[in-house]
């Protein structure tokens, strides 16, 4: 990599000898962590089973626990995250978003990790089966000499002539993420149920709404982007003002995850780094992050409130401003009686006609995916052949749907994609409940996929795992000294891969994902790096 940067903050100041000493020491942290993280997931399985000793939920706590186990083993090894980056993240994410994240939570709850699911046992068997198989797909993707060629060539012929391995300096991480907010306010607030198909400027600044992340990467990019040797300065007031410009533009387009995006982002490059080496636990550094999880409490509290006065006010973003919208959430933060009423019917929905109720803290609920693939399974498990023909027919103009609307006008001029802007939850529930459709419920590409394409889904799984770990692996390189720099498009992309590696909305969604969301995103973070070269904010 070429670029600006360095190590972030005092790594310099030790030689060679003493920064060896705590990479050793580093090594035996996470080695420690391992185990503690082993360890604990065999408790909340244990104490599922005093929550409740139904069958279901039983078998749904070890499928849970013992895959859990197996697979935090498998991808947390650190040679292999310094060999694999992305490819082992991916694993991890499918495994941590899918269902480990259910059984750590409700535990923590007291509530069975079957709380609410409508067809557990199925639910947590596909998961298991999956998780094994995506484990086992990983080990071959690793020993195989073709595949590695595969990563190899993609780096050499396509990204590295693009410029994707230099290093983005601060200016231009600014320059990415001021272009990002605007392109994320612009686009959605303001604009609810707006149909813009067709629109290539509106898509062009959807697209690029995904590099809000940019400047936060600023305190990290020395120990994952930069090579070894320079440093980094970090503006943190400026920090803290975007910070608040960011959660702002969440709240004015009611939306949980853009704020909680960026905050995963963080933790999982800090992450890599420390078990990759980078980030060295100096004793300093240590209580640092000890004050930090004694106290993340409570702007977790204060979050969870704010993402539940977001939720009550979402039924109102249609008839109210952006500005008006930011204003009624905050009014409804402060009022507490307000948040309490919608904790307390929560409950009361829980217990009648279906809903998205499943892990009780709002903001966690956006990263674990347990209660809507196990929805739309149950759905699919309720179609008649009749359905699943329809399910299939659906499913094959949603592929012709990824096509540019010119193209789509001359092959498929019968189908709009305004008339089928609806999500496969959405479809899959319309097929057994005769509910209307463009409600945009989550679906879950793995109910779709066995649903169209029964068994040979294994199959197709296993193409789009192998082509998301050569595509992925080849955003990181490694230097002649043995150290793993990822792209800074790896790091903007990072919770993609994690949440969105393995599994998404549909099938069709996968494969757009794969043929036109990435590569969509390669060029408009080359077009905005170039385009910012030597562009001063000031």
């Amino acid at each position: 990599m070429i670029g600006s940067g360095g190590l972030a903050s005092g790594d310099v100041a030790f030689g060679r000898g003493s920064v060896q000493g705590q990479r050793r020491r580093n090594s035996r942290y996470v080695t420690q962590a391992r185990w503690g993280v082993a360890i604990a997931i065999l408790l909340c399985t244990a104490i599922q089973l005093a929550i409740s000793l139904e069958l279901a939920n039983m078998f749904g706590a070890v499928s849970a626990g013992l895959t859990g186990i197996l697979v935090f083993s498998y991808c947390t090894k650190p040679s292999r995250i310094e060999r694999h980056t992305i490819s082992t993240l991916v694993v991890l994410g499918f495994q941590i978003h899918s269902s480990l994240a259910a059984l750590m939570v409700q535990t923590f709850a007291w509530k069975p990790i079957t709380f609410n699911l409508e067809a557990p046992v199925a639910t947590f068997s596909v998961l298991a089966l999956l998780q094994i198989w995506a484990v086992a797909l990983h080990w071959f993707y690793a020993q195989s000499r073709l595949m590695q060629a595969a990563t190899g060539t993609i780096r050499q012929r396509i990204f590295a002539p693009l410029g994707l391995y230099r290093s983005p300096t601060n200016r231009q991480l600014w320059w990415m993420g001021l272009l990002g907010s605007f392109a994320s306010w612009y686009v959605h607030a303001d604009r609810w149920g707006e149909d813009n198909f067709g629109d290539i400027a509106f898509k062009l600044l959807a697209g690029l709404s995904q590099f809000s992340v940019a400047p936060f990467l600023i305190p990290i990019a020395g120990y994952l982007i930069d090579p070894p040797g320079g440093k980094r300065s970090v503006n943190w007031l400026a920090l803290s003002a975007y910070c608040a410009l960011t959660l702002y533009i969440a709240l004015a387009r009611n939306s949980r995850g853009v704020f909680a995006v960026n905050v995963l982002t963080v933790l999982i490059c800090l992450a890599l780094a420390v078990v990759i080496g980078r980030f060295i636990l100096t004793r300093r550094r240590g209580i640092w992050l000890a004050v930090t999880v004694v106290i993340s409490p409570i702007p977790a509290g204060i979050l969870s409130d704010l993402a539940t006065a977001m939720v009550i006010a979402r039924d109102d973003r249609s008839d109210l401003s952006s500005q008006d919208l930011v204003l009624s959430t905050i009014d409804t933060y402060f009022d507490r009686e307000a948040l309490q009423s919608r904790q307390e019917m929560d409950r009361i929905l829980a217990e009648g006609s279906y809903n998205e109720i499943y892990i009780d803290n709002p903001l966690l609920a956006r990263f674990v995916a347990t209660k809507y693939i196990d929805h739309n399974i149950a759905l699919g498990l309720s179609l008649s052949q009749t359905g699943e023909g329809l399910a299939r027919e659906n499913a094959v103009n949603q592929l012709l749907l990824l096509l540019p609307t010119p193209v789509l006008n001359f092959f498929a001029p019968e189908l709009e994609k305004s008339g089928n802007a609806f999500s496969s939850g959405d479809y899959y529930n319309f097929l057994v409940t005769g509910d209307e459709l463009g409600g945009y419920r989550t679906g879950s590409s793995i109910a779709d996929g066995f649903v169209v394409l029964g068994s040979f889904y294994l199959v197709v799984f296993a193409i789009f795992a192998l082509a998301t770990f050569i595509v992925g692996d080849a955003l990181a390189i490694r230097m002649r000294d043995g150290h793993v720099l990822l792209s800074a498009l790896a790091c903007i992309c990072i919770v993609r891969f994690f949440m969105n590696g393995l599994m998404d909305e549909s099938v069709a969604v996968q494969v757009g994902n794969l043929v036109r969301a990435l590569p969509q995103t390669v060029l408009l973070y080359v077009l905005m790096f170039w385009l910012t070269r030597g562009v001063k904010l000031r």
